[in-house]
């Protein structure tokens, strides 16, 4: 008896037979699996391969894109076309996991959503900075007139010739109070042509000491005096930080005399950030019976900068026969550095304005010398023109040229002649003040700083000049313009 699978008689071929079925039968199983393996191994990655090189490509002609729209609109572009590829994913077969209670983020698309205004204001940020305090120097503070905060931007000061004829400290005092508000680890640097008063000499002493970096670049002045205060200032501060220039003569970077009257003051305890007070005043006793301005800026970060770029210039003591530089400010303003090899910026600034019937120009200037008489014609040409020209010149040290006083008065310009009086008073300010239309539109302008109207003080001179537009700072100077008119005319 046997199945079916039993073989009878001698022959062994049924068996054979069976065992080659077996054997065909298996090896086709084996080789579709080796085949779905190796599709698994070799086809998706290639599919993959083929989408990220068309994804790189949509990268790259999205990249072409930015001039034409924002980036965060091309980010969004890009991501969506990488997602499609035209390709229709596998059915795996794989069943997604069950909702496991566990929240997953959103997807970052990249598009920021601004929060919900709920109409309730946050609270403010907590104020970490300490403000130090300024140093009781045992000395009193002084009085300037300048208001606490909130601080204007533009202010300035003016030593005015009273009833009494009495010495004016306005500007010194201005100076002293910046002095004393300066913070530990903020910087002074001074550029000042003479230096002579003890007091402000201590102060800067005791300011050093506090923690402030002081330096000052002086003129060379005399073999013998510089300044009387300048063995004091080494003495106090230290050789390295008090320069006395002569290169080659007694200037720092041109061939006559280091003429600047600059304080920059980076910090100071009132607020006060990157100041800039640009004056006509050297530090000397003369000064304060004579008639001086100051312009104080604040929080100009690019005039600041531009003002120690130069005083770092100034104290490299190092000729550069037409060093003229233009710094434009933050807030409409500019200032002017000298020597300049050719050309004149007063002419090219007079002639910047243009007259009306109610246009003017008016002028405090402690020196006006015939060198200059391109400037006179300048404001006889617009005088001419219709402008109301009215120039105040100091007649002393240095005589009003007389070709300058024959231009302007044969133009209509009316002159006032400061002279030095006996009691000391004189004009000491150099400025100019113009409402006017002026490069195309009305502007109240106010022109100032060390700047004479001299040859030397275009050509040879180290010296700087500020222009500022400011309305409430335009009257501040032509309340002090007609002070110093009427002052000129006592005895």
């Amino acid at each position: 008896m046997g199945g079916p699978f039993v073989t009878h008689g001698a022959s062994g071929s049924w068996y054979a037979y069976k065992v080659t079925f077996v054997r065909l039968f298996l090896g086709s199983l084996l080789s579709l699996s080796l085949a779905s393996c190796v599709g698994e191994l070799t086809g998706e990655p290639q599919r993959d391969a083929s989408r990220d090189a068309r994804g790189r490509d949509v990268v790259a002609d999205r990249a072409a894109d930015l001039d034409a729209s924002t980036s965060e609109d091309v980010g969004s572009r890009e991501d969506a076309s990488e997602m499609d590829t035209g390709e229709v994913p596998m059915d795996s077969g794989v069943v997604s996991p069950m909702d496991t209670g566990v929240v997953m983020p959103p997807m970052d698309t990249g598009i920021v959503v601004p929060p919900m205004d709920t109409g309730v204001s946050p609270p403010p940020p907590t104020d970490t900075g300490v403000v130090v305090p300024p140093v009781d120097t045992g000395v009193a503070p002084v009085d300037t007139g300048i208001p606490v905060p909130p601080l204007p931007r533009f202010s300035a000061v003016f030593s005015t010739r009273s009833a009494s004829s009495a010495q004016s400290t306005a500007v010194e005092d201005a100076i002293v109070t910046m002095i004393r508000q300066a913070v530990p680890g903020s910087r002074i640097r001074i550029a000042i042509f003479n230096f002579s008063r003890n007091n402000v000499s201590a102060e800067l002493v005791a300011a050093h000491r506090r923690g402030v970096d002081v330096r000052i670049v002086l003129d060379g002045g005399t073999p013998s005096d510089p300044g009387t205060e300048v063995p004091t200032l080494r003495a106090g501060l230290g050789v390295d930080r008090v320069t006395v220039c002569d290169a080659p003569g007694t200037s720092c970077i041109g061939s006559g005399i280091m003429h600047h009257k600059t304080f920059l003051f980076s910090q100071l305890s009132d607020g006060s950030r990157n100041v800039v007070l640009q004056a006509s005043h050297n530090l000397t006793t003369t000064q304060l019976s004579m008639h001086n301005n100051a312009v104080i800026v604040r929080g100009d970060d690019a005039l600041f900068a531009g003002y120690e770029s130069v005083w770092n210039d100034l104290r490299r003591d190092v000729e550069v026969p037409d060093y003229y530089r233009i710094i434009d400010g933050m807030f409409l303003t500019r200032a002017y550095f000298f020597p300049r090899a050719s050309g004149d910026t007063v002419v090219s600034i007079i002639d910047n304005a243009s007259c009306d019937a109610t246009s003017r120009i008016r002028v405090a200037m402690a020196f006006f010398t015939d060198a200059r008489i391109a400037v006179a014609q300048a404001l006889a040409r617009r005088a001419r023109e219709g402008c109301s020209v009215s120039v105040v010149i100091g007649n002393g040290e240095i005589p009003a040229g007389s070709s300058v006083l024959s231009t302007l008065r044969a133009a209509g310009v009316v002159v006032t002649l400061y002279p030095t009086r006996t009691n000391g008073w004189g004009l000491h300010s150099k400025y100019m003040i113009i409402d006017a239309p002026y490069t195309g539109a009305r502007r109240r302008l106010v022109f100032t700083g060390s700047h004479n109207w001299t040859g030397p003080a275009l050509d040879s001179n180290d010296e700087s000049f500020m222009k500022l537009e400011d309305g409430p700072l335009f009257d501040r100077y032509l309340d002090d313009w007609n002070h110093v008119r009427n002052a000129a005319a006592l005895p």
